[in-house]
């Protein structure tokens, strides 16, 4: 049913009142629609002044109300003598006593009200007056149900609108937040998102000091107990780098509880919603503060997988009546940044997990003689690039060095682990060997087949053999590549080469393991030093690898007269740059002199 206001649109429906009062000769022509308690006059025409203000009474004062209740005509010639009429208030405070009134219907054939023609004098309404208010009462009702459409269709329309609007702004949450990696860029992505898509001033989130401690997995509370605050937990304010909110930081860390609107949202799970700044001081007079920004404000709790991490805190510089598509909107920001929060303290357990499986599996390196070797790995710059880079060197059974380099495809927790078998595999092939380096590589392929590592990974193993040349001991380095990039050679002179492999290249690990390999051999002179590295040093999106290459030859010419631990320093800090975006390692060795 229809429910408007009872000045609205009301020019276009005295039409209507006009019509029934010059048409019927009547002093009073209505256009009434009936509500649960009231009846409103949507047209009229003759109502006395202070009546003809207001345009609507009681339902005490309704004859119009008979005509819904029976969804049929009412023609009353006189009130007064009606049973069912002769106590209604119209009669003696309206002068109401001849009454005709034909149903009015919205769009689904419902009777809402009543196209009525009054007199104040018994009257006998004739057939022709009867087939007036009828046609009448036809037009008036396929005018009502026009409008009533059109209500409908723009109120869809609005609907639709704000839809738009919600998911839109939703989107760019989501969007937003999901490329957060760290807790950092979590609360920037907040602060972004809420100022660009709800208009917001100010945003911020405040974590469980315990969550910066205790990560997920590793025994910490979950959910919010009353042991925690007796134990008095605090919030910490988690800094979004890319702006100041000085009223925040006062307020770094907050007490778990109910004095303070962001601990009462995270104690009770529930948000809290303020439309003023005056609101949320008189309830909290002791936050009052000078440096206070805004007006509206909102706090939410984050929870993710029925775990408290914390809770968000929204300022808007006006007024503001918050809305239940306000609420579904603020508290889906919640959602998605709990979520977030909970991915960036993963990301942290799992990054600190990785890195010490993968620093235990680097062992420290041997100290044949004649030899100084030395070593560097640095994980990618991004907190879970952690993965399948690797270096070793093993003295053998008959007495050969042996250098291996190696890169697992992946930068992730489970590279790592697949790293570790493949390098314990090749370092125990290694020390057992005593034939080239391309049959323990191709051990290593066959046994990766065979005990189901699905995985690629490419690797160089290089084995330093000291042999005489004329009666004189000199260094031989002999080498087998699969699909690494080749060893470089600086010789005493600070001449730099790499070292190329004449007999063809080898496919990468895990490709082709029943491929014969092949083994390349050049001399080596003492002084000399030999570098073995991963692509993680070279590689850069805007440029070819030939260029990093390039590179490192001349750095390496440049360098190599320096300590071998001053030497990797100055090629991680030349080459790998503070943000590299995959993992590098690099192992060195000096070759001594050999006495005859």
């Amino acid at each position: 049913m229809m429910q408007q206001d009872a000045h609205e649109n009301a020019p276009t429906f005295d039409h209507y009142a006009r019509l029934v009062r010059r048409l019927l000769h009547v002093p009073i022509g209505l256009v009434s629609l009936v509500e649960p308690d009231r009846q409103v006059f949507r047209g009229a025409a003759g109502l006395p002044g202070p009546l003809d203000e207001v345009r609507e009474t009681p339902l005490s004062h309704s004859f119009c109300q008979y005509v819904v209740k029976d969804a049929s005509p009412l023609v009353i010639s006189d009130a007064r003598l009606d049973a069912r009429l002769a106590g209604n208030l119209a009669i003696e405070e309206l002068d109401v006593i001849a009454y005709a009134g034909w149903p009015l219907t919205d769009v689904r054939g419902e009777v809402i009200g009543s196209l009525c023609a009054i007199d104040s004098t018994p009257r006998t309404w004739t057939p022709e007056d009867l087939a007036t208010l009828e046609d009448l009462a036809a037009a008036c009702s396929a005018e009502l149900g026009e409008r009533e459409r059109q209500q409908v269709t723009a109120a869809a329309l609005a609907a639709a609108e704000e839809l738009h609007e919600r998911s839109r702004a939703l989107l760019a949450l989501s969007t937003g937040l999901a490329a957060t990696d760290t807790l950092a860029d979590v609360a920037e992505s907040v602060a972004t998102v809420s100022r660009e898509q709800l208009g917001c001033q100010r945003a911020g989130m405040w974590l469980r000091a315990s969550e910066l401690v205790v990560g997920p997995g590793t025994g910490g509370p979950h959910g919010v107990s009353a042991a925690a605050k007796a134990a008095g937990e605090t919030l910490t304010f988690i800094e979004d780098t890319a702006s100041s909110w000085r009223s925040a930081a006062r307020f770094a860390e907050l007490p778990l509880g109910h004095d303070n609107p962001l601990g009462a949202a995270l104690a009770d799970q529930c948000p809290v919603f303020f439309a003023t700044r005056a609101a949320q001081n008189e309830r909290y007079p002791h936050l009052a503060n000078p440096a206070q920004l805004g007006e509206a404000r909102a706090f939410v709790p984050l929870v993710a997988g029925g775990r408290a991490y914390g809770a968000l805190a929204l300022v808007w510089p006006t007024e503001r009546t918050f809305s239940e598509q306000d609420r579904i909107t603020i508290e889906a920001l919640a959602s998605y940044t709990a979520q977030a929060v909970q991915r960036a303290i993963l990301l942290e357990d799992r990054s600190d997990v990785a890195l010490t499986l993968q620093n235990a599996m680097l062992t420290s390196l041997p100290e044949p003689p004649h030899l100084d070797l030395a070593a560097r790995y640095r994980p990618a710059g991004a907190r879970e690039q952690v993965g399948g880079d690797w270096y070793d060197a093993v003295v053998t059974r008959a007495g050969w060095t042996d250098l291996m380099i190696g890169d697992v495809i992946g930068h992730d927790i489970e590279a790592a682990a697949v790293m570790g078998q493949l390098r314990s595999m090749l370092r125990m092939a290694s020390w057992m060997s005593s034939g080239a380096p391309s049959h323990d590589l191709q051990r290593l392929d066959l046994a990766m087949r065979d005990l189901g590592l699905e995985t690629i990974a490419s690797a160089v193993l290089a084995r330093v053999e000291e042999v005489a040349v004329d009666g004189q001991p000199t260094w031989r380095l002999r080498w087998s590549n699969a699909g690494h990039l080749p060893p470089l050679v600086v010789g005493p002179d600070g001449d730099a080469r790499f070292l190329d492999s004449p007999s063809g290249s080898s496919p990468l690990l895990g490709v082709a393991p029943e491929t014969v390999r092949h083994d390349d051999d050049a001399p080596v002179l003492a002084g000399s030093l030999l570098l073995l590295y991963t692509d993680g040093l070279l590689e850069r999106r805007s440029e070819s690898l030939d260029v990093g290459l390039a590179r490192l030859r001349e750095l390496a010419s440049r360098t190599s007269t320096s300590d071998l631990d001053a030497f990797l320093d100055q090629l991680l800090a030349q080459l790998g740059g503070e943000h590299h975006e995959d993992d590098v390692a690099l192992l060195a060795v000096r070759f001594g002199p050999l006495l005859p």
